[in-house]
């Protein structure tokens, strides 16, 4: 496995709204989308974190903060998010410090580990704390051989969304499922597996 650190010059831009490359970054998730699911988007995340090799994308996830809008994903719950997010964790949930990820597209195998890490640095920095997704069986698993063992908290059923079906196609044949996890837990432990990933890449020399 090669290291990417070492490998590749990658960037983590920040792509919002008014941002050169947004239209790039919307026809690329749409077009993976429909590829994978038969999708036709037509609503985009207002953030989009993208992983850069110079000027060429190789990885991207929206995300929008619970504090500035209600979250897609909440059209699932019978709950508000911050309150499920409560009951599961034991603790209280500031809406402020919980996002939502979505419309994941990688475009080069092996990346999506790195954004990962990448990305959950950045968003703890800017002090998040929780996130809350939709998972569909290949996104979980991947969470999982990583480690990161997201808690379940609901299943995501397309009764609940308006034309679920004309506009994603065949992406609920995937088992979706809403989970969320501690953003601060899963930035140690992908520190700690990459860590790992370059001690062995070195031959155990630092």
């Amino acid at each position: 496995m090669r290291d990417f650190f070492q490998d590749h010059a990658l960037d983590l831009a920040i792509i919002d709204r008014n941002h050169p490359k947004r239209g790039e970054v919307e026809h690329y998730i749409a077009q993976r989308y429909s590829l994978a699911f038969d999708a036709r988007l037509n609503c985009f995340m207002p953030t989009f974190m993208a992983l850069m090799d110079k000027d060429h994308i190789k990885s991207l996830c929206g995300y929008r903060v619970a504090s500035e809008e209600a979250l897609f994903l909440e059209q699932y719950l019978d709950h508000p998010a911050d309150e499920l997010l409560a009951s599961a964790f034991s603790r209280p949930i500031d809406r402020a410090q919980l996002i939502e990820f979505g419309q994941l597209a990688s475009f080069s195998k092996g990346f999506s580990s790195l954004h990962f890490l990448l990305m959950t640095q950045k968003l703890v920095e800017q002090g998040y704390e929780w996130c809350i997704f939709t998972a569909t069986d290949p996104l979980y698993a991947m969470m999982c051989r990583l480690g990161l063992d997201p808690t379940i908290l609901a299943e995501a059923d397309p009764t609940r969304i308006p034309d679920a079906h004309s506009i994603w196609g065949n992406y609920y044949q995937y088992q979706p499922r809403i989970v969320a996890g501690n953003l601060k837990g899963a930035l140690a432990h992908l520190q700690a597996l990459f860590s790992d990933r370059k001690h062995r890449l070195s031959g155990g020399f630092s």
